[in-house]
């Protein structure tokens, strides 16, 4: 099996502007307006910490240097010369900038959830869709934990890494506007400001190195959190049958305190810096007062103003700070998710077979209606690139009607024959045929468009009886599913639910048996029409007697559909027309 996303990682280590240029990428088309609305907001800001000067001079009656005394002198010009008037103008000026800035947070608000949100979606949409466009022998090698944990536990950090660099934006916008606030108060004292937030930001990247190395730590403790998980599941009925119940439960508890150990280190990490953040800002604050007053001579008014402008950059850069911390532990999960995405397109490149069937011509009129095969052979790549044949076959063909067993011990390859037929691989060598149409890279989608696979482990989702059976993109009356529970003796079992096809079942059928699940997936099947029907272990669940009323259910109402059915079953042996064995990698038509 491989291991996505383990190796690679430190491949894509310390490829942080990968991230970036990512985001970057997806909100190209409305950067500008993004920026604007951001800019927008943080200039309302600085702008109503300025505003601060003329009020305190009218309130005060004190003479203030510099935008309060220009503001102040300009009413007066107009006309507006007591203190009444012009707390009234300046009033509704502070009223009107209020207001404009509520809306404006409010559109910026909306646009960057929408683009962090947005961006997120498409990398989930195009690991789905990676998933969904690559061959089956690919995705089987993978490990069932490790994409769980890409496309959720990987997803949902990527979303909390969004969150701290749209607000992370904000914040240092806003602490922008303070900076320009206070050179607009006093050049020396803003340079002063500026001088302490550049080492504030010095000091916060080299403390993200550690944020990002317990990211990394925390990205294998979750992958081995899903592993576990999964094995738990998947395991609690034998584990239970064989009170082993603890032991399940003694790796999981050990998986997830390896992981919460991780997360209580990092807030304790981003603990000790908020509180070495206000501390410093205190002081800062202290010494500009200081400075302002005692060297630079600041009045009254305009140490109150840059007080106020302190306590306002003193937040977003603590907010700031924190997000670099929080970023930088994220970001090793979009790495993995990178990893990820790089091995599924490696493997697939890897892993395609330039083959004697792709060459082959789409129809052949003299190929039979049935199942032709034609010593076909199915390989793949080891994860060291060495090609491994898991199938030949000999040449044999199926006519239309024919029920087929195909038999043979555990491990012989008999899911890799009815995989090779269903489309699900492609042959490296001959052909494989049916009503003049060879089975191709080329051809697999009209191939499979007459094939109905029902694999050995039943699939149901949560969604009421019928949403499972028209599953998928199938339209038919309930007449028609009540005709096809018919056929699968599954009739019976949805009319003891209360809501019959309208029931909903949940947890994948986990109230139904396993055999009651079988026949629902074998119902699915036979509402869709199909030239072939596989049937992979489909009923090793099911009863004899009803194993034996369903295949003959099955050749009945479908005469002319070749029936493929991989069982070891008594019964699938006794019914069938033609047997096909699979012994050490190799099919062979064995005589009745």
């Amino acid at each position: 099996m491989l291991a996505p996303a383990t190796d690679q990682n430190d491949a894509l280590r310390g490829k942080q502007g990968s991230l970036i240029r990512a985001v970057f990428e997806h909100v190209r088309p409305r950067l500008v307006s993004t920026f604007l609305l951001v800019g927008l907001a943080a200039v309302l800001e600085g702008l109503g910490l300025v505003l601060i000067l003329p009020v305190i001079e009218v309130v005060f009656a004190q003479e203030v240097a510099g935008p309060g005394s220009v503001a102040v002198a300009w009413l007066s010009r107009h006309q507006i010369d007591t203190a009444l008037k012009q707390l009234l103008v300046l009033g509704l000026g502070f009223l009107i900038l209020i207001v404009a800035r509520a809306n404006i947070l409010r559109w910026r608000d909306i646009r960057l959830m929408k683009l962090s949100q947005g961006f997120v979606d498409s990398e989930r949409r195009r690991l789905f869709s990676l998933l969904a466009e690559t061959d089956w022998p690919i995705i089987k090698r993978y490990r069932k934990a490790d994409l769980l944990n890409s496309l959720t536990t990987n997803i949902g950090r990527l979303a909390v890494a969004m969150n701290f660099l749209t607000s992370g934006l904000v914040t240092t916008v806003l602490a922008l506007a303070a900076l320009g606030a206070a050179f607009v108060v006093s050049w020396s004292l803003g340079l002063l400001l500026l001088l302490l937030t550049t080492v504030s930001g010095i000091l916060a990247r080299v403390w993200s190195k550690r944020s990002r190395r317990s990211g990394e730590r925390l990205n294998h403790a979750n992958r081995n959190v899903m592993s576990v998980t999964t094995r738990f599941l998947d395991g609690l009925k034998a584990a239970k049958a064989m009170q082993a119940e603890s032991e399940l439960k003694a790796g999981f508890d050990a998986s997830i305190a390896k992981a919460r150990s991780i997360q209580l280190e990092f807030a304790d990490q981003q603990a000790r810096l908020r509180s070495s953040i206000q501390i410093a800002a205190a002081l800062a604050a202290l010494f500009v007062l200081l400075s302002g007053y005692a060297l630079f001579g600041l009045t009254g008014g305009e140490l109150i103003v840059m007080a106020a402008i302190v306590l306002r950059l003193a937040p977003s850069l603590l907010s700031t700070m924190s997000g670099i911390q929080s970023l930088a532990h994220c970001w090793p999960a979009y790495t993995a998710l990178q990893a990820l995405e790089q091995q599924l397109a490696s493997d697939r490149h890897f892993h395609a077979f330039s083959t004697e069937a792709d060459s082959a011509p789409v129809a052949d009129q003299h190929e039979p209606a049935g199942l032709a095969v034609r010593n076909a052979s199915v390989q793949v790549r080891d994860e060291q690139g060495n090609v491994v044949t898991l199938l030949e076959t000999e040449s044999f063909d199926f006519p239309a009607g024919a029920v087929v067993h195909v038999g043979g011990h555990s491990g012989a390859g008999k899911s890799t024959f009815a995989e090779l037929v269903a489309g699900l691989h492609l042959p490296a060598a001959g052909r494989v045929c049916s009503g003049g149409l060879s089975l191709t890279r080329a051809t697999r989608e009209r191939w499979q468009a007459d094939i109905v696979f029902v694999p050995q482990e039943p699939f149901l989702f949560d969604g009421t009886v019928r949403q499972n059976l028209l599953w998928p993109q199938t339209e038919a009356s309930d007449e028609m599913l009540w005709q096809a529970l018919r056929l699968t003796r599954a009739g019976d079992v949805v009319r003891s639910l209360p809501g019959a096809l309208g029931e909903m079942i949940l947890d994948g059928g986990a109230r139904l048996s396993g055999g009651e699940r079988q026949r629902l997936c074998l119902a699915r099947a036979l509402v869709r029409p199909a030239r072939m029907l596989i049937l992979d272990e489909a009923t090793s669940a099911v009863g004899p007697d009803i194993e034996r009323e369903i295949i003959r259910n099955i050749r009945s109402a479908y005469p002319s559909s070749v029936v493929l059915n991989i069982s070891h079953s008594p019964n699938a042996q006794d019914l069938a027309d033609m047997h096909v064995e699979v012994s050490h990698g190799r099919a062979r038509l064995r005589q009745a």
